[in-house]
């Protein structure tokens, strides 16, 4: 499980990290369902957001009963691109980023993704 200072813990990781060159949204989905989405993420609706981090989960989940747990799941859409992590206690971090490769950064990505992995109470 997750404690509330961990998840508070994320959630201002999330909304004060710097953003990523090309990211549209970033947003996390924790284990007991309830979501929260950086300040980037005006152009989606919350509820598209959260389906959409739904169905992350279920993929993660679904791959890992089938013992093929996936350290991260990226999503090729028409504009964007969507890369999810998964945290052991269960927390999914996903960032629409845009398609046009010229406006992206992969080792600001790589960066992002590593450290909400390691993120844990101090």
């Amino acid at each position: 499980g997750m404690s509330a200072e961990l998840k508070e813990r994320i959630t201002h990781w999330l909304q004060t990290t710097p953003t990523v060159r090309g990211a549209l949204v970033r947003g996390v989905r924790f284990a007991d369902e309830t979501f929260v989405s950086a300040v980037d993420a005006r152009d989606f609706s919350a509820t598209a957001l959260e389906q959409a981090w739904r169905l992350v989960a279920d993929t993660f989940e679904v791959l890992s009963a089938q013992r093929l747990p996936p350290s991260r799941l990226t999503w090729v859409h028409e504009k964007t691109i969507l890369h999810c992590v998964q945290r052991e206690d269960g927390a999914i971090l996903g960032v629409f980023l845009s398609r046009k490769v010229t406006d992206t950064d992969p080792m600001a990505l790589e960066k992002l993704l590593s450290e909400f992995q390691g993120l844990a109470v101090v």
